[in-house]
């Protein structure tokens, strides 16, 4: 006998239709991304839901995915190409989110940090023997792209003057690329990766709600609490930048720039709870948020960061009074 409370189940052919617009959504942009690391598009989010939801139906033994994905990599002789490793790795947080996804780490916050093994590969990525030639590559395509898009001036015919003030800007830029490169290219890969790894979270859910299991649990911002570890990598990232090893200026950043992305995300979820604790719309949270965001962006940025590091330590979404203390208080 059903309870009207239980949620009514999904129609399984509307889960798999939707799994099926992911992967051709996720094919679309593989397409448009050189190669090899094009293939990463699918091959992360496939190796991630597998892994998954092995890890939760059967425990460790979803270890065999990452464990298969890395044996895989040597037999095709790709233990040199660092995209390559992304794959097992991503695969490894999957295991973890799926091994928790039954336990109490199944927030926000905490599952931000099961993407702790891509973040250690990132950071060790610059003392790879391959990242300079990896630098190159990235930075001959994105010459390319400088190139084309002087090229389009030149065709919807712009004057001489400002053609020539657009090629100043973009050799300006790409001067000032260069030297940024060598030290974001960690973090930009492993933003792209995380946004994969979800994806594959996103493609698990869909194939349990097909296959008739529990669905996956699911976080909101509100709740976005980075773990005390992640403090410490941020101190790890400044602690690299100010000591006197220029060779291990990369992994700082590396630390630095993702741990305090984390925690900007936490203050923008103090601010979220702290509205919709005294009534304010999501919608209207959601507009209010985005101005800010495109106004005054470096602000927002260092205000927000500033915001979840004290939070770490204050904790003031647990200082927020209740909901049943003001009628409480107007008695």
């Amino acid at each position: 006998m059903t309870s009207i409370a239980d949620p009514a189940p999904r129609p399984r052919g509307l889960s798999w239709l939707r799994a099926l617009l992911l992967v051709l959504v996720l094919g679309a942009f593989a397409l448009q991304t050189p190669s090899p690391w094009g293939v990463l598009w699918l091959v992360v989010p496939g190796g991630v839901a597998l892994a998954l939801l092995i890890a939760w139906r059967f425990g460790v033994w979803g270890l065999v995915v990452p464990a298969a994905l890395s044996l895989a990599v040597l037999v095709l002789g790709l233990m040199r190409e660092p995209w390559a490793w992304w794959v097992p790795t991503a695969a490894l947080c999957g295991v973890w989110m799926g091994l928790r996804e039954e336990g109490a780490e199944t927030g926000s916050g905490a599952r931000a940090w099961m993407l702790l093994p891509l973040l250690l590969f990132a950071a060790g990525l610059p003392r790879t023997a391959s990242y300079p030639r990896l630098i190159e590559s990235v930075e001959a395509q994105l010459r390319t792209g400088d190139q084309e898009l002087i090229e389009i001036g030149r065709q919807v015919g712009y004057p001489t003057d400002r053609l020539a003030g657009l090629q100043r800007s973009i050799e300006e830029n790409a001067s000032l690329r260069t030297r940024a490169l060598p030290h974001v290219l960690p973090t930009l890969i492993f933003l792209w990766i995380a946004v994969l790894v979800y994806a594959g979270r996103s493609l698990s859910a869909r194939t349990a709600a097909a296959l008739r299991w529990p669905p996956l649990t699911r976080g909101r911002l509100r709740e976005w609490r980075m773990p005390d570890g992640a403090l410490w990598m941020f101190l790890a990232g400044l602690a690299l930048l100010l000591a006197p090893w220029p060779a291990w200026l990369e992994t700082g950043w590396t630390l630095l720039l993702n741990a305090g992305i984390g925690f900007c995300v936490q203050g923008i979820a103090v601010v979220e709870s702290w509205m919709l604790a005294r009534g304010v719309p999501a919608s209207i949270i959601a507009l209010t948020l985005l101005f800010v965001f495109a106004v005054a962006l470096p602000v927002f940025v260092l205000a927000a960061a500033a915001m979840g590091l004290s939070d770490a330590w204050l904790d003031f979404r647990r200082l927020e009074p209740a909901s049943g203390d003001h009628g409480e208080e107007n008695r």
